[in-house]
């Protein structure tokens, strides 16, 4: 009878841990309702130029990215229309338990104004499923858990959601 209960314990332990939608770390950047649903915005500076870094992506969704449940939707090259921006991809990730999907969308333009990075990116990632109000900060690691994953340079701006909590 006390193993049973032990053994019930643990499974309501680890059913409890896999239910969570972000496994830790970079959870700590959650949205509720940004976007209507949750989602993340961010804009990165990045070393590669835009061709490079857009390749590089590509690559990375392709191959699952670095926990191997991310997949790669598109990306189109836009440098023949003379619009400021060059790429445009996108991807999904399903998370852990692979239960959640969330929709990525990334814009790079070239970076004129820095002489260290060649790449601003434009970085989007939206809960897929209605009524996703609040995320528990997966949309933000969807994000960066891609981009710290390329072992480049980078700068992070917020743009929208996600709010980086305030330091005390």
């Amino acid at each position: 009878m006390k193993n049973s209960k032990i053994l019930i314990i643990l499974v309501l332990g680890l059913i409890s841990q896999l239910s969570h939608g972000c496994e830790p770390p970079d959870c700590d950047r959650l949205d509720c309702g940004t976007c209507g649903n949750a989602c993340c915005s961010l804009e990165f500076l990045l070393q590669p130029d835009p061709y490079t870094l857009n390749i590089m992506i590509s690559s990375l969704l392709q191959n699952g990215g670095p926990d191997a449940h991310y997949s790669f939707i598109t990306s189109t090259d836009l440098r023949q229309y003379n619009i400021s921006c060059n790429f445009i991809l996108q991807g999904v990730h399903t998370t852990l338990v692979k239960k959640y999907q969330d929709t990525l969308n990334f814009a790079i333009f070239p970076e004129t104004s820095q002489k260290f990075f060649q790449s601003r990116m434009t970085a989007f990632s939206i809960s897929q499923i209605g009524g996703a109000y609040c995320d528990e900060g997966q949309n933000y690691k969807n994000l960066i858990y891609l981009i710290k994953s390329l072992n480049i340079e980078f700068i992070e701006n917020h743009v929208a959601g996600c709010q980086p909590r305030p330091r005390i």
